[in-house]
């Protein structure tokens, strides 16, 4: 895409295969938001995302802007507010304006070679070239190629920094996008290793003329009931101990090492009747586990939820529809499926005086939006939204609206948009 600007005061975000206009009170962080999204999701979309979630989600907050994406060898364009563009195509020359809309009049236009957008009335400035960043500028003209619509394979870099520096930049500049800095290598810090203590020497012993009486042979458990890895250990005689912990503890070790198990020390006097024999514990091991005789409890199953509608419409005629589908309106309404699950609503109204077409109007749910096209009709269809001065749809194109919305089809039959999200 080859791209030659007017420096002025707006934000022209510019990708190969997109510009993006924003006026100059638009916080730098949107700015930053664009840049960083648009790369990924080359889209008209992204750009609409971005706009209506700094606005909160109310189409009166959007700002005035200028979108141009392209797709394929076509071009899709959106403009709102007192900014204007021109787009050639291989047969034809065509004027777009923002003017005048309630949310923002969006074109697909195919073949297009050339965009030429004004936002401000540039002043008699050099046009400057520019192949890819975000730059101030008035008005700027683009020759589109057959590869501005392949994806990008990678980023464009940081977001810049957009702010009060930015905006006392002279006009003419564009705004650097700082390049990224590589981190420096880690620096490895030899650990030493620790030194062994040295081991004390053991002290002698005291030197006693008694000699020793002969210590009896203590008697020696039977361990075949214990496997090699279990240890049972008597308790100390302490009644909190007991009371929260019980009187014996078995500890399995996964990793211990193969060991004879240690044999208790069996002195009279000094059993506290906690300790068991293996004899006792073969037979408690033998016993049948006790069955669980408590009930098993039934749970019910909760129903699958149901389809959420995303509203209504209610004719004047008293007629109601839920948007669960596209719905068309006119005298004798068509349509282009013969078939299938998503088969239109088809509603039939009276028109005395034949202002009505056969299929006037058709209105679609989009996700969590809903969208009105007048299907080229002879009469048309207005958009009455309350506080709003009464839009007339352009054939063939998406609009969008809101609860409490009403479109007058003619002959005194009216649409009005009921519970939208």
């Amino acid at each position: 895409m080859q791209t030659i600007y007017r420096p002025g005061q707006w934000y022209l975000i510019v990708i190969p295969g997109a510009l993006v206009a924003l006026p100059p009170d638009v916080p730098g962080d949107v700015v930053a938001r664009l840049w960083e999204r648009l790369p990924e999701d080359k889209t008209l979309a992204t750009v609409v995302d971005v706009l209506t979630t700094h606005a909160g989600g109310s189409f009166t907050s959007l700002p005035s802007f200028v979108a141009a994406v392209a797709e394929g060898a076509d071009v899709r364009i959106a403009l709102r507010g007192a900014v204007s563009a021109q787009v050639e195509t291989g047969t034809e020359s065509l004027e777009l304006s923002g003017a005048e809309v309630t949310t923002w009049n969006e074109r697909f236009l195919g073949g297009a070679t050339k965009i030429d957008i004004t936002v401000e009335a540039p002043a008699d400035a050099v046009g400057l070239p520019v192949q890819g960043g975000i730059v101030r500028a008035a008005a700027v003209s683009a020759e589109l190629e057959p590869s501005d619509a392949d994806p990008l394979t990678s980023a464009l870099g940081p977001a810049p920094v957009v702010g009060d520096a930015a905006a006392d930049a002279p006009a003419s500049e564009p705004v650097a996008v700082p390049e990224p800095v590589a981190a420096p290598e880690p620096v490895v810090v030899p650990i030493p290793e620790p030194v062994a203590a040295p081991e004390p020497e053991p002290e002698p012993e005291p030197q006693s003329d008694v000699e020793p009486e002969p210590e009896e042979p203590l008697p020696v458990i039977d361990d075949a009931f214990l496997p090699p890895t279990e240890v049972t250990l008597a308790p100390p005689v302490d009644d909190d101990f007991d009371q929260l912990w019980g009187a014996t503890v078995h500890s399995v070790g996964a990793a211990a090492p193969a060991a004879a198990p240690v044999a208790p020390v069996v002195v009279e006097g000094d059993h506290d009747g906690a300790t068991i024999s293996a004899a006792d514990l073969r037979a408690l091991r033998q016993e049948p586990p006790v069955a669980n005789d408590a009930p098993t409890e039934v749970l019910e199953v909760a129903p699958a939820p149901t389809t959420v509608s995303v509203g209504r419409i209610r004719l004047s005629t008293g007629q109601v529809t839920a948007l669960d589908r596209t719905v068309i309106i006119g005298r004798r309404p068509r349509s282009t499926r013969a078939s299938g699950a998503n088969l239109p609503h088809l509603i039939a109204v009276e028109s005395p005086q034949q202002d009505i077409s056969r299929s006037h109007l058709e209105v679609r749910p989009e996700g969590d939006t809903v969208v009105v096209i007048d299907l080229h009709t002879t009469n048309g269809s207005t958009l009455l939204r309350p506080g709003a001065d009464p839009v007339r749809l352009h054939p063939g194109e998406q609009t969008l609206v809101l609860s409490g919305d009403v479109v007058d089809l003619g002959d005194g039959v009216t649409v009005a948009f009921e519970d939208l999200p």
